[in-house]
């Protein structure tokens, strides 16, 4: 379970680099900055509930939830100006036609939501055609 919520904060790390690094340059005026904070900070604060309940033990969950706060102080600190509106819209986002904070989020979506019904298709289709070789009449294992 542990594995889990470190690799939602792997990818936090990597967007909320990502955000302060484009807050201080070409994204400094822009609400997709502005809403992409917002995102991960709910997004924090949904990790930490649901690490309140899970089945981590707790050391575990201490390390953890120290990290959440770490993430949490840095996304917060994000300068984001008062102000804000779609640089793209008016005209002067010149980066083609991507927004670079909302693509941040996509790709904390790709680390984050990997394609696991795939995976366990794949096992489960090699593990019935091994049932199906040997005879045995055994259940086929779960993927966890």
């Amino acid at each position: 379970m542990a594995t889990y919520f470190n690799n939602q904060l792997r990818s936090c790390d990597v967007v909320l680099g990502t955000l302060q690094a484009f807050s201080k340059d070409i994204c400094s005026k822009c609400i997709g900055l502005s809403g992409a904070q917002t995102k991960v900070i709910k997004g924090l604060k949904k990790l930490r509930m649901d690490l309140d309940k899970s089945s981590t033990p707790e050391d575990g969950k201490k390390e953890i939830m120290a990290h959440i706060e770490l993430c949490e102080k840095i996304a917060n600190a994000i300068e984001v100006e008062e102000e804000s509106e779609c640089q793209k819209t008016a005209g002067r986002c010149k980066i083609g036609k991507g927004c670079f904070a909302l693509g941040a989020l996509e790709l904390m979506k790709e680390i984050t939501e990997t394609d696991l019904k795939t995976e366990e298709k794949e096992v489960s289709k090699m593990a019935n055609l091994i049932c199906v070789v040997c005879d045995a009449e055994e259940p086929v294992p779960v993927v966890h």
